[in-house]
């Protein structure tokens, strides 16, 4: 029943991100795309003739004229945006981060609270079909390695790499690692904009977890590798290309015809199996969407809320606040 029912949804923002938005919400079938806005009129008006939808002309208009409001502008207007939609009682999707400050974030909390309306944030990796495939696998992790390159695009450099790309990676360890924080160590530097380009994190948890977050967006080449370790379990991410590798290791039979691993000292050998879970041919945006328009029809809390994305936010926080030491 839900899948049959129709939502009208209105994107504001068309930039990079905007338009793998609009070309989603066009091919959806659960969503009803009445029409876009953005600052930039002529770019607005062109994308609206090329989608056949309604090209608005305010903010206001396009909340009149929707139920739900996609959210892809830069970082630094989330906040007024979101709020003015949800005084007005419409569903929000919003991209990340959710604000570029705490006191925002805390603010839109609020809002949520008092207007009753469904608020999804955008955090993609957390629906990236190799993360969701190695899951399984991720139990009680004791060492967490990232390394996420980027070439130089001025899209996002209204912030720091920290909000820009590792908020990313930050969303993934927090979502998998149950403690708190323990203590951090930050190291980076400025190259071409004005806040850091190059970011690592040194996170210690209060479990005993470390994660080791590498942040570039000043590389040649991209990548976006998650690794962690468990007591018997390395298992190997790549979120781009969208491969995930599996390897344990067990005690070994006798006569065992895999790889073994003996590390002497009287220690038993280990036997190595490998492992390739099948990852499923989804694309991260549209499982967004769909768990919204799901939240939204069964009246239930967006699957990524604002209390996820606070917690987020926070430790990126902290990390951009020892990057001023």
């Amino acid at each position: 029943m839900i899948a049959l029912m129709i939502n009208k949804i209105a994107l504001v923002g068309l930039g990079y991100i905007g338009k793998v938005h609009l070309k989603l919400l066009n091919d959806h079938p659960n969503w009803d795309l009445v029409g876009l806005y953005d600052t930039n009129t002529k770019l607005c008006k062109d994308l609206a003739a090329q989608y056949n939808v309604k090209a608005f002309s305010s903010l206001q208009e396009t909340i009149d004229n929707a139920e739900v409001l996609d959210i892809a502008t830069p970082s630094s207007t989330h906040f007024e945006i979101a709020k003015t939609a949800m005084i007005n009682g419409r569903h929000v999707f919003i991209e990340n981060p959710v604000t570029t400050t705490i006191k925002e974030a805390k603010q839109l909390q609020n809002y949520i609270s008092e207007s009753a309306v469904c608020f999804q944030v955008g955090h993609v990796e957390l629906f990236n079909p190799a993360f969701i495939a190695a899951k399984p696998y991720l139990t009680d992790p004791k060492f967490i390695e990232v390394h996420r390159l980027a070439q130089y695009n001025n899209r996002g450099t209204d912030v720091s790499v920290v909000l820009d790309l590792m908020l990313h990676d930050i969303e993934l360890i927090l979502s998998i690692v149950k403690a708190n924080v323990k203590r951090i160590s930050v190291s980076g530097c400025k190259l071409v904009s004005k806040t850091p380009d190059i970011v690592n994190a040194h996170i210690e948890f209060e479990n005993g977890c470390v994660a080791n977050v590498t942040t570039n967006r000043m590389a040649f080449k991209s990548t976006r590798k998650f690794r962690v370790f468990t007591q018997d379990h390395f298992v190997s991410i790549n979120l781009l290309d969208k491969i995930t590798d599996v390897i344990k290791l067990q005690n070994a039979p006798q006569n065992s015809r895999n790889l073994i691993i003996d590390p002497g000292n009287g220690l038993p050998k280990k036997e190595v199996i490998f492992e390739h879970p099948i990852i499923l041919p989804t694309n991260a945006i549209n499982e967004e969407l769909n768990a919204l328009h799901k939240s939204i029809n069964s009246n239930k809390k967006a699957i990524i809320g604002i209390e996820e994305s606070l917690r987020a936010l926070e430790l990126a926080s902290e990390i951009e606040e020892k990057l001023k030491l």
